[in-house]
């Protein structure tokens, strides 16, 4: 059963990753920059990891200087143009496994069977793109209502397994990325947070190392 302090956490998370959410899955606009711009600023004054707070401070710089039409840009060149140089990849097999649609993606979609979770059909990245990943970690803390023990078993294999290393990946790809400025800004601030994320979870076993 939830306490209110599980209720008032997953609250706080939901928040957190409808922001990540925000910035991958569609271009920017005016509402969401201004929307932006609120969240990074309130959070600017809070205390509450000294690396997700440089990465607030850094993303908030950011999003002071750069416009909407340079931020458009940006996302276009790294998110959808796909006949760019510096297009981004978003899919934890391409990282784990040299391409997208890899192995990694076999057993993501076992886990969500597994975990009785539907992605969403109107967006149409790969099963395993950050986008979903994000998705799908936020319809497990809507199920802690239901069945608490099991929806935290559940996430901590998403967290561990999938959305951490992929994570990383993804920023690090951002980070050598000469077009990536803002979004570089972005990425350092989800893995900040996803290390926040591991911490209230220990780290399941690895289904395929079980003897």
């Amino acid at each position: 059963m939830m306490t209110t302090e599980d209720k008032e956490l997953a609250r706080i998370r939901l928040r957190f990753i409808d922001l990540f959410k925000s910035f991958f899955i569609a271009k920017p606009d005016a509402e969401k920059l201004g929307r932006w711009r609120g969240i990074i600023a309130a959070l600017a004054e809070e205390n509450i990891d000294p690396g997700f707070d440089q990465a607030v401070r850094n993303t908030g710089e950011l999003l002071a200087k750069k416009n909407l039409k340079e931020l458009k840009s940006e996302h276009y060149q790294l998110f959808v143009d796909p006949f760019n140089e510096h297009l981004i990849h978003t899919s934890a097999s391409f990282y784990t496994d040299g391409h997208a649609f890899g192995s990694t993606l076999v057993r993501y979609r076992d886990f969500l069977q597994r975990a009785g979770i539907r992605l969403q059909e109107d967006i149409h990245d790969p099963d395993d793109s950050l986008v979903l990943l994000l998705d799908a970690l936020a319809t497990l803390i809507e199920r802690e209502k239901e069945a608490l023990n099991e929806s935290r078993s559940h996430q901590a294999e998403l967290i561990h397994h999938y959305l951490l290393p992929l994570c990383r990946d993804f920023s690090t790809s951002l980070l050598s990325n000469p077009v990536a400025d803002f979004y570089t800004a972005c990425g350092e601030l989800l893995c900040r947070y996803m290390d926040m994320e591991k911490g209230l979870f220990p780290e399941p076993v690895n289904r395929e190392e079980k003897v």
